[in-house]
């Protein structure tokens, strides 16, 4: 059977996960998607900018072991951003 989560061919009958592993990481991005309030956008972006942010994904992803998508990586950049701009601008 395949896993839900990675997709991997497991031998056990009736599992839809492969391990434990990959039914937390599932369990815990369905909490994720449920929790927030997501919106769908289509964003053109500079090349340049894209090498970047899939630098900062690749970083994360050596770093914490975990799968982290670039949506994830540009929700987390534009916030920090944003917050970074906001005390700019008290400053002014």
């Amino acid at each position: 059977m395949k896993c839900k989560y990675c997709g991997k061919i497991s031998l056990a009958k009736n599992a839809i996960f492969c391990s434990k592993k990959c039914d937390t990481y599932y369990s815990d991005e369905l909490a994720r998607k449920n929790d927030s309030n997501f919106v769908r956008v289509t964003v053109s972006m500079d090349g340049d900018i894209s090498k970047s942010l899939r630098a900062i994904q690749s970083s994360l992803i050596l770093n914490t072991n975990e799968s982290i998508s670039f949506s994830q990586v540009v929700n987390l950049v534009l916030g920090e951003g944003i917050k970074v701009k906001k005390n700019v601008l008290k400053g002014i």
